[in-house]
């Protein structure tokens, strides 16, 4: 193996699998089946390693909203893009052990920037776009303070999911895309909007 890129791939799939702590550089090396000399000859610090591969995931997962953008623009329904967008969060966030958020908030903290950077993106600079077009569509009500609404429910999806306790061991990403995003939608959209709602598609 001598590819940064499926370095970066597994490094990422074992962090998020076992905790950016516990798993260790010499684990790494041996199930990719390279020297640690190797990965060092790539990366300086297992906190850069750490902050790369989530730099890389982050990276695909942002394509893909781009990508799911630009193929269904919704002119008209915004409100379906944000869902779509938690969607795909929330199947992600499923894959990922909460050990690795507590690992990179207290052990790696350039990682937990690069995370925090990247979710304010989508939350600023793609669902708040969003939801101000809903709302001048008439389909969000004129009196819901979208900034608000996006700093209470929808900047920290995470910590609402692994709150106490691993909520995906108790619930589908289906149910908890229905209670923490789509019932939250709907309390905020227009009589008129809510009568025709599409947002029953997801």
């Amino acid at each position: 193996m001598d590819n940064k890129k499926e370095l970066l791939e597994c490094a990422f799939s074992n962090f998020s699998k076992f905790g950016s702590k516990r798993f260790s550089m010499d684990e790494l090396a041996h199930d990719l089946g390279i020297s640690k000399k190797t990965i060092y000859k790539y990366f300086q610090s297992k906190e850069e390693l750490v902050m790369e591969s989530l730099q890389c995931f982050l990276q695909k997962v942002r394509s893909s909203i781009d990508d799911h953008m630009q193929k269904n623009p919704n002119e008209d329904q915004p409100l379906l893009t944000i869902i779509y967008i938690y969607k795909l969060g929330l199947s992600h966030l499923q894959g990922i052990s909460p050990a690795f958020f507590y690992g990179i908030n207290k052990y790696y903290t350039k990682a937990a920037r690069v995370y925090s950077e990247f979710r304010k993106d989508i939350v600023w600079n793609v669902v708040h776009p969003l939801l101000v077009k809903a709302q001048k569509l008439e389909q969000v009500r004129s009196d819901v303070n979208v900034e608000l609404m996006c700093k209470l429910f929808l900047l920290r999806l995470e910590d609402t999911v692994y709150s106490k306790a691993n909520l995906f061991e108790e619930y589908s990403a289906q149910e908890l895309l229905d209670h923490i995003i789509v019932n939250h939608l709907r309390g905020i959209l227009t009589l008129e909007y809510l009568q025709n709602c599409p947002c029953e598609n997801y």
